[in-house]
């Protein structure tokens, strides 16, 4: 009887173990793996300026967090069904194991096609356990151009693109615990982004920053690399900035990044 019973659950385990495989394998399928073939526009106006403080002068104070001190986890967007972020996890553990039997190099983080993502910042304190202190809502498919942004890229980077071949992604929130304001963790957090973008084949990344007309947070934004877009005013929802101010940013990728940043996907 402990025999029958024994096969009974192997059986069962294999089951299941076979059907979550043929669940999450079209999941797994879905992660953007770029084509080498697709590549960016040539970034002379994009020179990397990685790990910038917050004071934006590229030191950092002995109270500012840097890279080595933040645990980055790229997460499934708020509001994602509990069954799909499984489905997710499972489908990116099994892209791994594929890769790895086929002897395949993924790159460095992966993104699910055509959608969004939240990058989460976790941070452990001295004597502490890790906490989360910051989350950031992006997109991660590369969105069309159109003429507005063309002529944006011409007349701020004085680059001449061929015609709707420049594609953005956008930053959609940026959220950090008050505690921890006035600490890096937001500059770290555009570097991380762009980053990401940066592999997804991404060329600029665009934003609304609303800081209620104060001109406070689109300085910030200054300087850290990005530029007043007028003429994307309409096109991200703001035609009178009722939303905020329209800013746009070429991404940006250093070498050895990942040597300094964890980033944990999915």
């Amino acid at each position: 009887m402990s025999i029958l019973r024994t096969r009974l659950v192997l059986s069962l385990a294999l089951w299941c173990t076979w059907a979550s495989f043929l669940l999450a394998w079209p999941t797994a399928q879905a992660f953007s793996v770029v084509p080498p073939y697709c590549r960016r526009l040539p970034p002379p106006y994009a020179q990397s300026k990685l790990f910038v403080s917050s004071d934006g002068d590229g030191g950092v104070t002995s109270n500012d967090l840097t890279h080595s001190d933040i645990e980055w986890r790229l997460r499934p967007p708020e509001g994602t069904r509990r069954i799909d972020r499984l489905k997710i996890k499972l489908g990116a553990n099994i892209l791994r194991l594929w890769s790895k039997l086929k002897g395949m190099e993924l790159p460095p983080v992966l993104c699910p096609r055509g959608g969004r993502a939240l990058l989460e910042a976790y941070y452990k304190e001295p004597g502490q356990r890790k906490k989360k202190i910051a989350r950031f809502g992006f997109t991660t498919a590369r969105g069309p151009s159109s003429p507005e942004i063309d002529k944006t890229i011409v007349e701020t980077y004085n680059i001449n693109p061929p015609p709707l071949s420049a594609t953005i992604a956008a930053i959609i929130y940026m959220f950090v615990e008050p505690d921890y304001r006035g600490r890096n963790v937001g500059a770290l957090a555009l570097d991380v982004i762009s980053t990401i973008q940066s592999v997804q084949v991404v060329d600029f990344t665009v934003l609304v920053a609303d800081d209620n007309g104060s001109g406070g947070l689109v300085r910030w934004y200054e300087e850290h690399g990005y530029s007043k877009a007028p003429l994307l005013q309409k096109i991200l929802g703001s035609p009178h900035k009722e939303n905020g101010v329209a800013m746009i940013s070429p991404v940006k990728s250093g070498a050895g990044f990942f040597d300094q940043c964890v980033i944990k996907w999915w």
